[in-house]
């Protein structure tokens, strides 16, 4: 008797838990649900560039969980555009240590990183995120660690990169326009033509730096209606540019008996 008492007992104190734990449960959900809502409410007031109605939202997501990545991710963003880079890393680091896998927090810092000059420290950052089989920005993650490597001098390390990049978003500038430079200094003209091409077929007006390359490589191919057009851009669109002047200084040199 005292036996199935027992397991008569346990078996109800089992139920109970269990109902506890599935109430428990929705609350949780309902709490991340609401913090979702929130961030996604800031972020938008944050792209509409109101900074305090973004503050707010993300403020009343973490008063409803402090150890929510997202929320602090948010916070970081908000941060971030106010220029204090000092209290963005800070809720990063927060974020991370919440969930040390959460893909926009590892990219976001590693953003921020980069832009301070601290590339070592971002390429592991950026590392991990382009090893998250189910992060939808890989290809962005993979296109910054090849930005690193050209910060780091490692040109090969980001040639493979960039190409990585490409496989996984076959439309992106960057990589493409990157290869392109990095293959005109290898002297390898056709193949950074190629990319140079790519390039121009996704991107819309063309940057002093874009225009310039092109110069470079169509001279190098002898391809002079090409090389005529971007110079004529260049000129046109981009005179007080730094690359506008490398151009006429080279063209001076070009040029010269």
């Amino acid at each position: 008797m005292i036996k199935r008492h027992f397991l008569v007992v346990a078996l109800a104190g089992g139920l109970w838990l269990s109902g506890c734990a599935v109430e428990s449960s929705r609350n949780n959900v309902k709490v991340d649900e609401a913090v979702t809502s929130r961030v996604a409410a800031g972020l938008q007031y944050l792209q509409q560039g109101n900074p305090s109605e973004a503050r707010r939202h993300f403020s009343r997501a973490l008063s409803l969980n402090d150890n929510s990545a997202k929320a602090h991710n948010a916070m970081a963003l908000l941060y971030n555009y106010e220029r204090d880079p000092e209290n963005e890393e800070r809720h990063y680091k927060r974020a991370l240590r919440i969930d040390g896998d959460y893909a926009p927090a590892l990219n976001n810092y590693g953003t921020l990183l980069y832009s301070q000059g601290r590339y070592q420290e971002a390429l592991k950052l950026f590392g991990r995120v382009a090893n998250d089989p189910g992060y939808e920005g890989r290809g962005s993650a993979y296109s910054n660690i090849g930005l690193c490597h050209l910060r780091l001098n490692q040109p090969e390390q980001a040639k493979e990169a960039f190409i990585k990049a490409l496989r996984l978003q076959p439309r992106s500038v960057t990589p493409n326009l990157e290869l392109a430079r990095l293959y005109y200094q290898d002297q390898r003209y056709d193949l950074g033509w190629d990319y140079y091409q790519q390039y121009t077929q996704r991107v819309g007006r063309q940057d002093p730096a874009g225009l310039w390359l092109g110069v470079r490589l169509a001279h190098a191919l002898g391809r002079k209606d090409q090389q005529s057009s971007y110079e004529l851009a260049l000129q046109n669109l981009h005179r007080g540019s730094r690359e506008y002047r490398l151009w006429q200084e080279w063209r001076g040199a070009q040029e010269a008996p």
